[in-house]
C-alpha cells in the first residue's frame, strides 16, 4: 500500500510538499495617508478579504531579419493589485481609504479642511508601501512581497440592495505600484520543521 513517503515524481524526489495556502496571509501598510489621527493602515489590515499577489509581464521587442524574427524582452510592467475590504460599521476602514484618496486629491471628504479639488503636487506626497506576507498558520512568515510606490487607482464602494439579506458591504480597490520584490525564506518553513530545511533540501 502506498504511503506519502512513496508518493512523488521519479527523479524529482519523493513525498509531498506542503503548499502555501491562499487563506493564510496578511497585508500591512507603510506611510498610508491618514487625515484622522485614530485611523491607520491597521484598519485595512484587519478588514482585508482578498488581495492579488503581484503579477509581472514583459513587453516583447521584435527583431526582424531576412527570413526570420527573433524576440527579446522589453520594458517590464507590474499589474495593478485588486483588493477587497469589508466596510465595517465603525467606518474605520472606509476612513482609511478616504484619507488616502483625499491625500491624492481632495474629492470625497468635503467636510475635511483643505482646498476643494486640490491635488497632491508630487507622488511622494501620497504614495505608500505594502507588505504582503504568506503565513504558515502559526504567525510564521514563509514569503514576503514588498510593494513600493503604491497609490489607489480606483475605489468601488459597491451598491445597496434590499434583497441582499446575506451580504455585507465591501470596498474594492485597484492599487497601482512602481516596484515589488519577493523575499522567499531559503532557511526555513516558518515554524514548520523547527524552521529549517533538511539536509536534502526537500
Amino acid at each position: 500500500m502506498a504511503t506519502l513517503s512513496q508518493m512523488g515524481i521519479p527523479g524529482a524526489g519523493f513525498g509531498i510538499l506542503q503548499p502555501k495556502l491562499k487563506f493564510r496571509w496578511q497585508v500591512t501598510f507603510t506611510g498610508l495617508a491618514a487625515l484622522v489621527p485614530t485611523v491607520s493602515g491597521r484598519d485595512l489590515t484587519r478588514q482585508a478579504v482578498t488581495l492579488d499577489r503581484p503579477n509581472l509581464s514583459f513587453a516583447q521587442v521584435e527583431i526582424h531579419r531576412y527570413n526570420s524574427t527573433a524576440y527579446v524582452a522589453g520594458k517590464h510592467t507590474w499589474e495593478a493589485l485588486n483588493m477587497t475590504i469589508e466596510d465595517d460599521i465603525t467606518g474605520l476602514a472606509a476612513a482609511a481609504v478616504q484619507g488616502q484618496l483625499e491625500t491624492q486629491q481632495r474629492l470625497i471628504g468635503s467636510d475635511l479642511p483643505g482646498n476643494w479639488l486640490n491635488a497632491a503636487a508630487t507622488g511622494s506626497d501620497y504614495k505608500f508601501g505594502m507588505t504582503i506576507e504568506q503565513l504558515d498558520g502559526n504567525e510564521g512568515v514563509v514569503e514576503q512581497w514588498l510593494c513600493e510606490g503604491c497609490w489607489i487607482m480606483s475605489a468601488n464602494y459597491g451598491e445597496n440592495d434590499y434583497g441582499a439579506a446575506d451580504q455585507a458591504h465591501t470596498i474594492t480597490m485597484q492599487i497601482r505600484f512602481d516596484h515589488a520584490s519577493q523575499l522567499i525564506s531559503g532557511q526555513g518553513y516558518g515554524t514548520a520543521l523547527n524552521g529549517f530545511l533538511n539536509s536534502s533540501g526537500n
